[in-house]
Order: structure tokens, then C-alpha cells, then sequence
């Protein structure tokens, strides 16, 4: 894979870290964080969440660069740069649905592919970061890349069959209606989805160690799907979990980002 670095765009500088964007490919807009410190850094994968986008990581850059990592981040399909109007990466239309999750997991695989062949990377060092949405669809990725050395899930989990049952996220609500209607069953829904179910993925995780930050009253992700996933997980695993709802990765009281980075040391 080619890069051209004389095409980032450099959206901020600090004394710790510069951001710039970028585009992978002409279909995958991305971020990068780079430390001011001179290479080789090792580097994050980061996935957002549902309705955020790319620059969520923005909130996040200084304290992975002033930590010595660089970090990529993409928008997943129908969010941020490539939201299309009236498309929607969870919705009533289940086929659409389907081709959002697996065209976000095909260029994640080529973002990760984007970082081993950057000339700033350790060439060693690989981790991934993935919150709520993001968590979901990265577990998948994490099993198919198999190379990461450690890896981050916030307020994610598993189980579609759970999710789609007792998520109160709007949209996963309107899903519920929407099988309701068509005499589909939550379980019919998760045999569908299957493969692109956690579950289905952890024997792939082997020896990755797996760190899960969650939240006690999280109505987004239920704990249910998030010890679904974290029992059958056979690697190394920690779990921590918070007092509060699925904005977790947000609130500075608990210092998740700080908490993740020094895992990843």
C-alpha cells in the first residue's frame, strides 16, 4: 500500500501531539494522532461509537500522544464523512444493516493494513480501541486481524439475540418494532446475524489480551451482552466496571482514557 503523507491535512498541532486527516483510500476518510517525539511510536486502532464519527478521537489525542502512541481512526459506514442521507448503519432494513457492518469491518482490515505499512510504526506494537458500536463490530475485526497485543473494549458486549431484546437505544427499539411487525423473532434476528455476532468470533482471540471498561447502568449495552461475551473469551481478561451509564468513556471522574493508555504501555 502506497502512502502519500504530503495529503494530510493538519487539523491541529499541540505541544504533545499533531492531528491531521487523511484519506486511506478515496472511500476511507481518517484521523491520525502522531506524538511530537521522533518515531517509531506504537500505534491504535480506534473504532467510535454509534452516531459519532472519526474525530471523536480528538477528545482522546492528547493523552495518547503525550503517551508516546500514534493512533488511526476511521468512520464507520453511514457516520461522519460518509453519512449518506436517510441511511443508517442500525435500522429497519436488515440487508442494508448487514452490508454497513461487513463494508466497516472490510476497511478496518485495510486501515490496519494502512498502519503496518507506515513508516512511524514500530512495526511491533498494534493495539485496538473500540467503544460501544465500535467494541461490537471491532471484536469482529480483532478475531479476523488476529495481530493486535492488546485490546480495549468500552461499554461493549455481546449476544445480538440479548441486544436486540432489551437494548433501549432508539434504534434498536425501532428495530424491535420493526421485527414485531414482521412476525420475525429476536432469535431469528440473531440467527441471521450470526456472523456478525461477537460470539461467533471468540475462539479467534486465542492469547490477545482483552481489557472491557464497563458501565453498571448502562441501558445502551446491557451487562447481560457484555458478560456474554467477556465469560467465552478464552485469552487473558479484565474487566472494570463504572457506577454510571453508556457515556462512560467520557466522564473525566473515572479516567478511562488514562486507564486504557496505561495498559497498552
Amino acid at each position: 500500500m502506497n502512502i502519500d503523507l504530503k495529503s494530510h491535512h493538519i487539523i491541529r498541532q499541540s505541544h504533545n501531539y499533531l492531528l491531521t486527516k487523511f484519506y486511506i483510500d478515496p472511500q476511507i476518510p481518517a484521523l491520525m494522532v502522531k506524538p511530537t517525539t521522533p518515531p517509531p511510536y506504537p500505534a491504535i486502532f480506534f473504532l467510535h461509537y454509534y452516531r459519532g464519527s472519526k474525530e471523536n478521537i480528538q477528545f482522546l489525542a492528547n493523552e495518547i500522544g503525550k503517551s508516546g502512541f500514534m493512533a488511526v481512526a476511521i468512520d464507520m459506514e453511514y457516520h461522519g464523512d460518509r453519512a449518506q442521507t436517510g441511511k443508517d448503519i442500525l435500522s429497519s432494513d436488515l440487508e442494508s444493516d448487514e452490508k454497513a457492518f461487513y463494508r466497516t469491518i472490510h476497511d478496518s482490515l485495510i486501515a490496519l493494513q494502512f498502519i503496518e505499512n507506515h513508516p512511524n510504526f514500530d512495526g511491533h506494537s498494534l493495539f485496538f480501541w473500540g467503544v460501544s458500536l465500535g467494541a461490537l463490530i471491532g471484536s469482529i475485526v480483532c478475531a479476523q486481524y488476529g495481530k493486535f497485543k492488546s485490546i480495549a473494549l468500552v461499554v461493549g458486549g455481546g449476544n445480538i439475540e440479548i441486544l436486540a431484546r432489551e437494548s433501549m437505544l432508539d434504534s434498536m427499539v425501532n428495530i424491535r418494532y420493526s421485527l414485531l411487525k414482521n412476525k420475525i423473532s429476536t432469535y431469528d434476528l440473531a440467527q441471521r446475524w450470526k456472523d456478525l455476532d461477537p460470539l461467533h468470533w471468540i475462539s479467534y482471540f486465542d492469547h490477545t489480551p482483552v481489557s472491557f471498561f464497563n458501565a453498571s447502568k448502562d441501558i445502551i449495552i446491557p451487562p447481560e451482552c457484555t458478560w456474554a461475551l467477556f465469560e467465552r473469551i478464552p485469552s487473558p481478561k479484565k474487566i472494570f466496571w463504572f457506577p454510571t451509564g453508556h457515556g462512560l468513556l467520557f466522564e473525566r471522574y473515572f479516567g478511562v482514557p488514562k486507564k486504557i493508555i496505561d495498559l497498552f504501555r
